[in-house]
């Protein structure tokens, strides 16, 4: 019953949105609701889905499934987040036939092309004053990080 008041919740505020960017983001999380109705907000892959989503990250990119991965894999195990380059992304290489340097530039191009075209509010709300002025960006660790905490944090608070 959850998922029901989450979508109807959804398409009042549809109806509700006066720009037409907050229209294209909340049909994009309508969409999203609806695609996967099985999985309960408890489910750290849906967790990392919507916060993608709503940071505006394009699910076209090859670095997507990386990023949900490694998320995945660091919420599974904190081992991952310190042990990026030689744990993380080979075990992602291995999984996806690909090669431990593609999956690391695939995550980076991905963070750019969220920084370009993302919200900057929703980009701050979640990262705040944790990037580096100097970047302008989180490096993939730090985002991969983040993203971590916050779903960790959604599973406690949905528990």
């Amino acid at each position: 019953m959850r998922d029901l008041e989450l979508q109807v919740d959804t398409l009042m505020r549809l109806c509700t949105a006066e720009t037409l960017t907050e229209q294209a983001r909340v049909k994009q999380e309508l969409r999203q609701l609806m695609a996967y109705p099985q999985l309960t907000r408890k489910d750290p892959e849906y967790q990392i889905r919507q916060i993608l989503l709503e940071l505006g990250t394009p699910d076209h990119l090859v670095g997507h499934p990386y990023v949900v991965e490694a998320v995945l894999m660091a919420v599974e195990n904190r081992y991952y987040i310190n042990n990026i380059t030689f744990g993380l992304y080979p075990q992602i290489a291995a999984k996806f036939d690909t090669t431990a340097s593609r999956v690391e530039r695939g995550i980076r191009h991905l963070i750019e092309v969220t920084w370009t075209r993302g919200d900057m509010d929703i980009l701050c709300r979640y990262f705040g004053n944790t990037v580096s002025p100097d970047r302008g960006k989180p490096t993939n660790g730090e985002f991969i990080a983040r993203l971590t905490n916050v779903v960790q944090q959604r599973m406690k608070e949905a528990a």
